[in-house]
């Protein structure tokens, strides 16, 4: 089970560093912080930078977190585990899981891609993709969605990073799934076709593309859709496309 433990904001590697050194491991199964890829522009490039996603936490994963906790006490850093009114509490199974999806196997959540059509944001890849409906804000400048979760019982906010490839309106999407239609059906012959999809729901359904791979372990279909004679990459899930 996942624990949160609260550090001061800023030292939440150092904090982790120290506990990891001095608290038996075979309290627990590990101690992580989660981290968010941002991207950042210096020396005019933009660049990969891990942020820590839930300022002044870190996490511990274990089935002995009283011994943990008296463990934490003898430490001489700020280290408080959170409790659910005087109990000290996991966080909720569905939180747990939510963040496992989002993060990989090192708990970091990678940056999302994806394209805004009208005032809707389309996720094209990225640990956003089955997550978009707790998106509240996104800042195409800085490459940045802010969310809204559960976190520990409360609404929480959190940055993680997506960079939007494109901006349509709603007419030039609707003009787009037009001509790819007329494209695929003028020019992909017999031989071809098997390679092609239809994308059956969501904001691409209607459209053709080419099936390039599929992870049926992950559920992720890998397709190339024209977007105005640019291809673009998009993953969807086996629900969301049919073999032509």
């Amino acid at each position: 089970m996942w624990y949160v433990v609260q550090t001061m904001a800023g030292q939440e590697q150092d904090c982790l560093a120290v506990c990891r050194a001095k608290i038996d491991p075979s309290l627990y199964k590990e101690m992580f912080v989660p981290l968010y890829i941002d991207k950042m522009r210096f020396r005019k490039q933009w660049h990969d930078v891990k942020k820590v996603l839930f300022p002044g936490y870190f996490f511990v994963d274990t089935e002995n977190i009283r011994d943990v906790a008296e463990e934490l006490a003898r430490i001489d850093r700020f280290t408080k585990v959170l409790r659910n009114a005087e109990e000290i509490a996991p966080i909720r199974d569905e939180e747990q899981k939510f963040l496992q999806s989002m993060m990989n196997e090192e708990h970091i959540v990678e940056c999302s891609q994806g394209m805004i059509i009208g005032d809707r944001v389309c996720i094209t890849e990225g640990p956003l993709r089955n997550h978009y409906g707790f998106i509240r804000k996104v800042d195409r400048h800085r490459r940045e969605a802010r969310l809204e979760i559960n976190f520990f019982g409360r609404l929480t906010p959190v940055k993680v990073g997506l960079q939007i490839v494109t901006k349509l309106t709603e007419e030039q999407f609707e003009k787009l799934k037009k001509d790819t239609l007329e494209m695929y059906s003028e020019v992909l012959g017999e031989t071809a076709r098997p390679k092609t999809v239809k994308i059956k729901s969501g904001v691409f359904a209607g459209l053709q593309g080419i099936l390039l791979s599929k992870n049926e372990k992950k559920d992720e279909w890998r397709v190339r859709i024209e977007l105005f004679e640019h291809p673009t990459e998009v993953v969807f899930s086996g629900e969301e496309i049919e073999n032509e």
